[in-house]
């Protein structure tokens, strides 16, 4: 697990471990504003890896498939968050802002648990009030957690040196 000076917080089971708000805040500090930062870069991204998919199925499909544009927004997006969680417990945006996902243990984030993470943060983002109330729930929490990472167990944290 994560290692933070020797003291660490069991949560629920006596084999899951994240780093402590109270005796370990340097782990959260400024998180929220990070994630913002981590969103918008993601966002971008994932807009210009759309755009080439949306000029590859026009090519493709001589514009027949245009239809398909929504559908390919929200499969890229997905793909690029649950492909890079699943490797490097953190997207790009993420990375570059120096946050990092880890799972209850206090571990990267493995294939299963960054996919069913992704999968809840889609569904979030889809319904606009169940977004507002992650951000309100990581802005008010000790532990900064959105409601995809409350189902799942998760908590961003800033990367540890």
């Amino acid at each position: 697990g994560l290692h933070t000076h020797n003291r660490q917080r069991t949560i629920g089971r006596d084999d899951m471990t994240i780093p402590d708000p109270h005796t370990d805040p340097q782990f959260y500090e400024g998180v929220p504003l990070r994630r913002l930062v981590a969103f918008v870069i993601d966002t971008v991204a994932i807009l210009l890896l759309w755009l080439i998919g949306v000029f590859v199925l026009a090519a493709v499909t001589l514009g027949l498939g245009a239809f398909l544009a929504p559908l390919l927004f929200f499969a890229t997006g997905f793909a690029y968050r649950w492909l890079t969680l699943s490797q490097r417990s953190a997207t790009p945006g993420m990375m570059l802002t120096g946050i990092e996902i880890r799972d209850a243990r206090g571990e990267p984030l493995d294939q299963t648990t960054a996919f069913m993470h992704t999968l809840i943060y889609a569904v979030t983002l889809l319904f606009l009030p169940l977004a507002i109330i992650g951000w309100i729930l990581m802005a008010s929490s000790p532990y900064r957690r959105m409601m995809h990472d409350t189902m799942t167990g998760a908590v961003a944290i800033n990367r540890p040196a």
